[in-house]
């Protein structure tokens, strides 16, 4: 099953869950929050739905629902948004050699295909570890104006970049081991694309019109 959300400016996130081309399950919400991914996963498992495995986007509130209802289940940290999350953090003209470096492997990431691919790729992430992960605790000191001193991570986009790939290896290849797992949540995000399209053409509706075009909207892609 995939899950995902997306933002429609001040009226708030739909979340969507789907598997294969069926779309089981829609919440409206402010915000991501627990509570909502909660209520969406409970729902489901109430209806009769057994979940076996989660790929996402890995935001803070589905890992920590699943982590609280689906304890020990399969969840796949989807490819597409790690890389362009690590990407975006290095950018395209990293300032030291490490941040070239781990470019080059963050690049190579959603090309894995198999197992023999995974363990090469672990192994770079590894060799990355030991010849740069200096740079991740290097610190820049300063004293502010009223005297106290601070520090910050002098490469801190560099660091989160690196901690991204390496607290979450176990979660990356998961899609190797279980075929029924996607590597990344794509499809749903097509789905977005095509919907906010097709709402731009109605930018006069009012919210809860907006609410009910969205349900017959999914409706009609089940049917």
């Amino acid at each position: 099953m995939k899950v995902d959300g997306t933002y429609f400016g001040d009226w708030g996130c739909l979340i969507v869950y789907k598997a294969g081309t069926d779309i089981l399950y829609w919440q409206y919400a402010e915000r991501e929050y627990v509570a909502v991914y909660e209520a969406g996963l409970g729902g489901l498992m109430e209806n009769g739905y057994i979940i076996c495995g989660v790929t996402s986007d890995w935001h803070g509130s589905i890992v920590s629902s699943a982590e609280q209802l689906l304890p020990g289940i399969a969840h796949q940290r989807c490819l597409v948004h790690t890389q362009r999350l690590c990407q975006s953090l290095l950018t395209r003209n990293p300032q030291t050699e490490g941040g070239w470096v781990l470019l080059h492997i963050v690049h190579s990431l959603n090309a894995i295909s198999n197992e023999y691919e995974r363990n090469i790729w672990l192994r770079w992430l590894g060799e990355w570890k030991r010849r740069y992960e200096y740079l991740t605790k290097e610190r820049t000191y300063a004293t502010q104006p009223d005297g106290k001193k601070t520090w910050w991570y002098t490469h801190k986009n560099l660091r989160r970049a690196f901690l991204t790939l390496w607290d979450t290896q176990e979660h990356l290849f998961l899609y190797l081991e279980d075929k029924n797992l996607e590597k990344d949540t794509n499809g749903l995000e097509a789905e977005f694309k095509h919907l906010k399209a097709k709402m731009r053409s109605h930018a006069g509706m009012r919210k809860e019109r907006r609410s009910a075009f969205i349900a017959w909207y999914l409706y009609f892609k089940n049917h």
